[in-house]
């Protein structure tokens, strides 16, 4: 498997993956909103979960984002080798 892969694996399952990871967020429309990557509450970091930008993400107050993969790093504090490894284990 692909990093591409689990990336679109944990975009398959983001209904189960954006509680996993910040379960301090809340679905506002269509996005899943909270705080940071810290997982506080807040609207600062946005998921877009309509179909053609699913799992896109972005934290305004720190200017940073990318896809559930790169998401799953900075909530994680890992690197990517890692993040591959427990995502995977994570769909299974």
């Amino acid at each position: 498997m692909t990093a591409k892969d689990i990336a679109n694996g944990l975009r398959s399952e983001i209904n189960r993956v954006l509680p996993f990871l910040l379960p301090e967020g809340k679905r506002v429309g269509n996005e899943y909103e909270v705080g940071s990557v810290d997982g506080e509450r807040g609207q600062s970091l946005k998921v877009c979960l309509s179909e053609d930008k699913q799992g896109v993400w972005f934290d305004f107050a720190r200017n940073h984002g990318g896809d559930l993969l790169d998401l799953w790093v900075a909530v994680k504090r890992t690197d990517i080798i890692t993040a591959i490894k427990e995502a995977k284990s994570f769909l299974g």
